[in-house]
Order: structure tokens, then C-alpha cells, then sequence
């Protein structure tokens, strides 16, 4: 005799598109590799920025203090 049910008997996996977990999890090695290496880059590209170098850089531990400005008063241009 055969026995039927009223639901299917799979578990559906949760996608977004064609992204789904066991995807992102493969995907993630590389995602980190290029999340840091634009990270360093934009660090790089703002590293001259006064804004940047009062909020950030001069707060790195070892370092900060290549950011401090030793220039005396007299040569500093008005």
C-alpha cells in the first residue's frame, strides 16, 4: 500500500538571487582578500589628509607619532 503526505519532504535552502549560504561561504576567502586590499588602498589615498590623520592615523599604538608635526613655527607657511 502506498502512503501519501501532504507536504514535501525537503527543506528549502535560503536564497538571495543566486546567493546562497553554502555560495557566500566559498566566496568568502575571496571577498575578504579584496574587502582588505580596498581598505588598504583607501588608507593609502587618505593617509595625507589632516581630517583623517587627527581621527585615525595618530591613534595606530606604535606608529601614530610619524604623523605628529614637528615642523618649528617659523618654517610653516602662513
Amino acid at each position: 500500500m502506498t502512503s501519501y503526505t501532504s507536504r514535501l519532504g525537503i527543506k528549502p535552502n535560503p536564497r538571495l538571487g543566486r546567493l546562497s549560504l553554502r555560495n557566500l561561504l566559498a566566496y568568502s576567502p575571496n571577498l575578504m582578500l579584496w574587502g582588505g586590499a580596498s581598505a588598504f588602498g583607501l588608507f593609502v589615498f587618505v593617509e595625507g589628509w589632516p581630517t583623517f590623520q587627527d581621527a585615525i592615523f595618530k591613534k595606530i599604538p606604535i606608529v601614530g607619532s610619524h604623523w605628529n608635526d614637528n615642523t618649528p613655527p617659523e618654517d610653516k607657511p602662513v
